[in-house]
């Protein structure tokens, strides 16, 4: 007779496990946790069925539950990561593009010519802007 609870307790674990997921930390992870708590619940339950699938219910929600915690805190912790390599990323497009319009340290041999370009009045976007003038600067 002591071999029924295992074999209870077994085939439980083995009919609530069927839907677990195909990650096998979940399925083991299930298994363990009906198995336990259909022992438990049989064990407490002097032997009685009703109360071993209560044991094993109880088992696989705790085990879901702590598997849920889970996901959630990976699942935050990918979130926070991929948000910093965006910032990261837009830093250092802001940088490359502050280099590149940067003047070298040493200087140039080449001289620059600077040409003024009046510029004007026009509407861009429904905004009229005023007359100005740009400098281009061009270096041979």
């Amino acid at each position: 007779m002591k071999i029924q609870p295992l074999i209870i307790a077994s085939t439980l674990a083995v009919i609530f496990t069927g839907c677990a997921g195909t990650s096998p930390t979940r399925i083991i992870g299930n298994t363990i946790g009906t198995a336990g708590g259909a022992l438990l619940g049989s064990t407490l339950g002097n032997r009685n069925p009703l109360a071993a699938a209560a044991g094993a219910g109880a088992g696989l929600l705790l085990s879901e539950s702590l598997h849920a915690g889970s996901t959630a805190a990976a699942n935050k912790s990918y979130a926070a990561g991929y948000e910093k390599e965006r910032s990261d990323s837009a830093k250092q497009q802001y940088h490359t593009l502050i280099e590149q319009q940067r003047q070298p340290a040493g200087g140039t041999d080449e001289p620059a010519t600077l040409f003024d370009i009046p510029l004007p009045e026009r509407e861009v976007g429904g905004a009229i802007l005023k007359p100005s003038t740009r400098t281009l600067r061009i270096q041979e």
